[in-house]
């Protein structure tokens, strides 16, 4: 007999996979919660860091003691940002477009130079709003969750932006080369350039044909 834990709890199951499946934007979410989260985690280890650095003698010998320590929170957050971004370029591959987008060398490489390419303008601008928010009296913490939200929105849109051109472009050539059930490729599409170069070929080898036939003659 069936408990009724187990008769709710698997059509639950069921629509949470659904809903899983069919909503990236649910994906995304989960995606950018872990990746927040330890960017949150790199924030808070880069933060007294930074500090550290701006009161050493070398930091001051250089001229740049009294900037960073003024703007110590900004510069933690840009780094530990920039190291995050790395991680979410994992993240969203595994939870949001698929493994198989990263399956490849070449195509690591390039979906994470998209990923830093997309990301740094939300770099940037997340930091001068925290930069901002922080000037205004706003706490660390809040400022921190603030410029996530909306920084989080914006790679969002720009991601599934980029991700939708790539699969075009992906399609688009798989197209221009296509292949029969034996996997032996197709002839291509008949156009009047071609039709052009293959006339000319075949005018070039008549010409070389009758000039044999000629001196075989002659020779006779």
């Amino acid at each position: 007999m069936s408990s009724p834990f187990l008769l709710v709890s698997a059509p639950l199951s069921g629509s949470v996979s659904a809903a899983w499946n069919q909503h990236p934007a649910i994906r995304f979410g989960t995606s950018g919660l872990i990746g927040n989260a330890v960017f949150f985690g790199l924030d808070k280890i880069l933060f007294p860091v930074i500090l550290r650095i701006s009161d050493s003698n070398r930091a001051a010998m250089m001229g740049a003691s009294k900037w960073m320590n003024k703007n110590a929170a900004s510069v933690s957050f840009f780094l530990a940002y920039l190291l995050d971004i790395g991680l979410q370029h994992f993240l969203n591959a595994w939870l949001v477009f698929g493994l198989d987008t990263i399956g490849s060398r070449e195509q690591y490489l390039s979906s994470l130079a998209t990923t830093y390419t997309a990301y740094f303008g939300t770099l940037c601008g997340s930091t001068v709003l925290q930069s901002f928010l922080l000037q205004r009296g706003i706490s660390h913490d809040i400022a921190f969750a603030i410029t996530i939200a909306l920084g989080s929105l914006v790679n969002y849109i720009v991601l599934t932006a980029l991700n939708a051109v790539n699969s075009a472009e992906s399609s688009e050539s798989s197209k221009q080369i296509k292949t029969n059930s034996g996997g032996l490729a197709m002839i291509p599409s008949w156009t009047p350039k071609r039709a052009a170069r293959v006339s000319d070929d075949v005018r070039l080898l008549t010409q070389i044909h009758t000039t044999g036939i000629r001196s075989d003659l002659h020779l006779l």
